[in-house]
């Protein structure tokens, strides 16, 4: 017996939820070469950047030096080229200042101040009060560095009494040339990064990736349900010890599937066993077919005979699927059989299955059936449905007769009570008595087999034995199906008369 409801339908959709979230998440092989080639990408950059600030700072402080001695050569010579006269000595700063060549020296400048008096090199045009405060602003700091119309620079200079001299240049050029150069050594280290990360990578692949991914592969099996498969071969000692730790779990679960499997197999064969053989009732004959959708079921029918040598054909569907069903469908065998040895009247062989059924089950359970009694003289049926698929009767002349539920299920109310239906039979009547399984089977459409159908298939199979009707029945449901799976156990009854 199955039943759909709504409350499935949270549980399937976290189910989901929780799916998608799995997929879009990284795996841990991936999180490891993306954290490691970041962190390769991370020191290179660093790199770089160390590097251009050291060798700018080295060539800065190479450049001060130079400028420094310079300006100490230019001083060395200003009182003779003074004694010559100011415009001696103003040709001689603009001759220097002029042979510094630009790729050497770009960006020079002169000043040289004499008591209140100042001279600049005028042979690049640069001279000017604003770059003589400039130059002043920077002698005096540490770095010996200033700034003037958007560029950087740098001053030597030496002071003697009442003269010194100052030697600018310009350090954009230096900049330039000095990130050319840490950019020449920084591709060079690049190519061995990727050396590097790639056999990082290659490293990272084969002792992390490839592991994980193989023992991913034997936690999928175990998933899917497919036990006992082993891994091994790996390098490090974490992994080896997982891979243990999941290789014995993958054999203790194909040991436990194993033995499961034992114990549901000899379950079937009991609740096989517990089935009425082939019956030949007074003017009657009655053929099943007892299908579950797992190892056991939760249906069950019984043939029992009464005191009066009336006969009881007993057909129920218990809630749910597997052994917690099957244990309540064999408290009903039970039940049945302590009422047909005690009772005779069908309402009465119901009244006591409820009532243990109800006393012994939990209040979850419950189950639905239809109990039929044939007469002693082979003429009378009569019915007693509790909340099950009606019954067909058929008669020879093809006029169909449902016996519907006439009160509840069982399990809900031990003093529940039932209408009895007294039906007359003649002979070529067939009764076809069955559970949800066969109604309720689903198509590759999603549709149902559906009642209509039923009945439909009764009437083409009129003609037939009752053991071909029976497998005309199931071929019929195994084509609809169309090799989707069997969600609920099938159990029909067909009595001939």
């Amino acid at each position: 017996m199955t039943h759909s409801s709504s409350m499935t339908s949270a549980p399937q959709h976290d189910a989901e939820s929780a799916h998608s979230a799995h997929k879009n998440r990284w795996s841990i092989g991936t999180q490891l070469l993306v954290i490691v080639n970041c962190i390769s990408v991370f020191l290179v950059l660093a790199f770089l950047v160390y590097d251009y600030q050291k060798e700018m700072h080295r060539r800065l402080n190479d450049k001060r030096i130079a400028l420094h001695e310079e300006a100490i050569t230019i001083q060395s010579a200003v009182p003779e080229f003074q004694r010559q006269g100011i415009d001696t000595l103003q040709r001689y700063i603009d001759r220097v200042c002029l042979q510094m060549n630009e790729f050497h020296s770009p960006g020079h400048h002169i000043a040289i101040r004499i008591d209140d008096h100042v001279l600049q090199a005028k042979s690049h045009h640069r001279e000017s009060d604003e770059l003589l405060k400039a130059m002043s602003l920077a002698k005096k700091r540490p770095s010996q560095r200033g700034h003037f119309q958007g560029r950087d620079f740098i001053v030597g200079k030496t002071q003697r009494a009442e003269q010194s001299v100052e030697v600018l240049e310009f350090v954009d050029t230096l900049q330039r040339q000095v990130m050319r150069d840490s950019l020449r050594r920084f591709g060079g280290s690049t190519v061995l990064a990727i050396l590097v990360a790639l056999i990082v990578n290659a490293v990272l692949l084969r002792i992390v990736v490839r592991p994980l991914e193989r023992l991913l592969g034997i936690v999928e099996q175990v998933q899917r349900g497919t036990f006992g498969g082993q891994v091994s071969g790996f390098r490090s000692r974490e992994l080896s010890d997982l891979s243990r730790a999941i290789n014995q779990m993958s054999h203790s679960l194909a040991e436990s599937a194993h033995q499961r499997s034992l114990q549901m197999a000899k379950a079937r064969r009991i609740q096989q066993n517990l089935l009425p053989p082939r019956t030949e009732l007074s003017n009657a004959s009655v053929v099943a077919h007892f299908e579950p959708a797992e190892d056991v079921a939760g249906d069950f029918y019984d043939v029992r005979r009464c005191l009066d040598g009336s006969w009881i054909v007993f057909l129920a569907d218990v809630t749910g699927h597997g052994i917690p069903a099957a244990m309540n469908a064999t408290l009903l065998k039970a039940h049945l059989a302590e009422a047909c040895g005690r009772f005779i009247d069908p309402l009465e062989i119901m009244r006591h299955v409820n009532r243990r059924f109800t006393q012994q089950t939990l209040p979850e359970d419950f189950a639905t059936c239809i109990l039929v009694r044939h007469s002693p003289d082979g003429n009378t049926l009569q019915v007693v449905n509790a909340g099950h698929d009606a019954g067909l009767l058929r008669a020879a002349d093809g006029q169909i007769h449902e016996c519907d539920s006439s009160g509840l299920i069982l399990g809900i109310d031990e003093n529940a009570d039932w209408e009895t239906e007294s039906l007359r039979i003649s002979k070529g009547g067939r009764l076809l008595i069955f559970t949800d399984g066969v109604t309720e089977t689903f198509g590759a459409d999603e549709t149902m087999f559906g009642r209509d159908r039923t009945l439909a298939l009764l009437n083409e199979t009129a003609d037939e034995f009752p053991e071909s009707a029976i497998q005309t029945f199931i071929q019929t449901l195994e084509t609809f199906r169309s090799n989707g799976p069997q969600l609920d156990d099938v159990t029909m009854v067909i009595i001939d008369f």
